[in-house]
């Protein structure tokens, strides 16, 4: 029997998921896999994601997930197909839908019952920080670039964003969702944001060592990663310079410290030209409170600062204080560029909902941003800047020059507006119950063209839904109040110490040693030489023992060699035995150093912290530290 030969055609390679799901040993490990994309988040890669983590957290064999992506993490969601389907009545509840399952499954992490690490390593921005910051484990590499860039394409910190950037040590997140300012390598580990910093080139090992854990719980994953940190290393290759310390810190936490995007201008606007604005204090009512030379606090009644082209009252006050440094006065012109050419009505509506965020759970900080991501994709006033943003920043790439936001300047903001638009969101519930008969009626009315809802004025919003999307559930585990206290513990148990943390030893070990001082009790000071509460610890009748001077050294000797380098790196002074007993910061440190177990960076951490917000005074027969606000 004789058989034709038939021409051979070339094999096409069947094209692999955007997810990719693996076992190794007792671990689950999934794989973001689209890297012509950056691994941008589309819908069905949140519902993939979704469906299989649920799975692994109920599967007895899985003992810890882990998120990982090829060639980056994730540089954000699929915005470019959201403002696309957001143009078209007919798919504009795509949009919406998009956005409710991503949150639920960001929440669900959140909530996750067996250990969640995540690689940071490339970009880890928007959709990417929502997959990251909610895992108690959070690895930044050399590579890492962390962002929420949502200002700039003129949307919102979604994700539940605005909780953790609340949370982040003094102005920091307000900082870092304004100006959608990108935070490289090692520096997201030093601000708080990752966890733990392991070089990208010993990743395949950890991954190894984690799956092989035979015991997986959190204390031993957590001591696990620690075994691979490296410290800094002045001048090594991916080791950039911290940024983020010393004045351009401090700096951060006074401009960024008002409600009102229009006076955080005005503080930028005055560091830019040498005005230093740490003496005030901007109060929610518009006006400003300034600490005079005198100690006494008074009431400027300044209104919304800059509004007669006028430098406030709080600044001219402040004008006595030595000029602001060249770092800061660089950092605050950029900054205030930066702000100026984002969208003034994204802006705005991140700074209110990072505000009221502040005081509360992550459950409902979703809830609130579920309304809001609805408003983006329903109100024609703020999609407008959604979609503009995203047509010149990302798909015609500045070529077309700048958005042409509307409004364009952040003074032509109804603040006002925005913050009801921000309550709104917050008040909405989730739908009742629908009948069969109303839900077909809903599918036939969906069929026809649906309109943007108008706002009262070009100036001002309003969210147009009465409810939260149907089908949006978030799944707390119990916890008391049922507002998903197990993700906010869990997202700040492994990191390094915060300031709010170091700050409350500062002021019980001042207490343990008598009385705290304010500021100004002291013979012979002026209490304009420090500000906020000030509070004493010292040495006084105890200089440290040769004994806790041992514990020290022991804690120290725990982690790597080269943590003088690290700390003179960061701008901090180095320490010798010999000079450890003098100084009054080493108690502290010794403190944390016990409380965190020795864990790599605390000693950098906390020595960086205390340079920057106490000062030494004296106390008894030795020295103190006293914090400053």
């Amino acid at each position: 029997m004789s058989t034709s030969a038939t021409p051979s055609r070339p094999a096409v390679a069947e094209e692999e998921p955007f997810v990719l799901f693996h076992e190794r040993h007792s671990a689950r490990i999934y794989t973001l896999n689209r890297p012509s994309k950056l691994n941008a988040l589309s819908h069905g890669m949140v519902q993939l994601l979704h469906k299989q983590i649920r799975a692994w957290d109920d599967s007895e064999l899985c003992k810890v997930i882990i998120g990982t992506g090829k060639g980056q993490f994730c540089a954000g969601g699929d915005v470019a197909q959201i403002t696309t389907q957001i143009q078209d009545s007919s798919t504009r509840d795509r949009a919406v839908e998009f956005f409710r399952d991503e949150f639920m499954l960001d929440f669900h992490l959140s909530q996750l019952q067996k250990p969640y690490v995540v690689i940071m390593d490339g970009f880890t921005m928007g959709g990417g920080v929502g997959l990251s910051m909610h895992a108690p484990f959070r690895i930044a590499t050399e590579r890492t670039m962390f962002a929420m860039p949502e200002t700039d394409i003129g949307y919102f910190t979604d994700v539940g964003a605005t909780h953790f950037l609340a949370h982040l040590d003094g102005q920091l997140g307000t900082y870092l969702g304004l100006s959608s300012k990108r935070i490289q390598g090692r520096e997201v580990f030093e601000c708080g944001i990752a966890t733990h910093y392991v070089h990208s080139r010993n990743i395949p090992l950890l991954l190894e060592r984690l799956s092989r854990l035979e015991e997986a719980n959190h204390s031993v994953i957590d001591e696990t990663i620690d075994e691979f940190y490296e410290h800094r290393t002045p001048g090594a290759s991916g080791d950039v310079a911290p940024y983020l310390v010393g004045d351009v810190r401090n700096a951060i936490d006074q401009a960024f410290r008002p409600r009102d995007p229009n006076q955080i201008i005005e503080n930028l606007d005055a560091l830019s030209g040498g005005i230093p604005i740490h003496n005030s204090a901007v109060l929610d009512d518009g006006k400003s409170k300034v600490s005079t030379t005198d100690g006494q606090d008074r009431d400027t009644s300044v209104e919304v600062p800059g509004e007669k082209g006028s430098v406030s009252a709080s600044y001219k006050a402040a004008s006595s204080k030595p000029a602001v440094s060249v770092a800061v006065e660089t950092w605050a012109k950029e900054t205030a560029t930066a702000l100026r050419e984002r969208s003034p009505t994204s802006i705005c509506i991140t700074r209110e909902a990072i505000f009221q965020a502040k005081e509360m759970t992550l459950k409902a900080a979703f809830e609130m941003e579920m309304g809001l991501a609805q408003a983006f994709c329903t109100d024609e006033m703020l999609a407008h800047d959604f979609v503009e943003g995203v047509q010149a920043k990302l798909i015609d790439k500045g070529k077309k020059g700048p958005p042409k936001w509307r409004p364009s300047t952040i003074r032509q903001v109804d603040m006002n507006a925005m913050r009801e638009v921000v309550h709104s969101a917050s008040s909405l519930t989730v739908p009742p119950t629908v009948t069969k008969a109303q839900d077909e009626e809903k599918t036939k009315k969906s069929t026809k063209a649906m309109p943007f809802s108008s706002s009262s004025s070009s100036n001002s919003s309003s969210t147009s839904a009465k409810y939260l999307p149907e089908g949006f559930v978030l799944e707390a585990v119990a916890s008391g109040d049922g507002g998903g206290a197990k993700g906010e513990d869990v997202r700040v148990a492994f990191g390094l110490p915060t300031e709010d943390a170091i700050r409350k030893i500062v002021m019980e070990m001042s207490k343990e040693k008598g009385k705290p001082r304010g500021k100004g009790e002291e013979k012979g000071e002026s209490s304009s030489e420090s500000e906020g509460e000030g509070e004493t610890v010292g040495e006084g009748e105890g200089k440290t023992s040769q004994k806790e001077g041992e514990a020290v050294e022991g804690l120290v000797d725990r982690e790597a060699k080269g943590s003088g380098d690290a700390m003179t790196a960061l701008g901090v002074g180095r320490t010798t035995t010999a000079t450890r007993a003098a100084d009054p910061r080493e108690k502290i440190v010794e403190s944390i150093m016990r409380a965190y177990k020795g864990k790599p960076g605390v000693r950098e951490r906390v020595y960086e912290v205390l340079e920057r917000k106490c000062v030494e005074r004296k106390a008894g027969n030795g020295s103190g530290l006293e914090w400053r606000e």
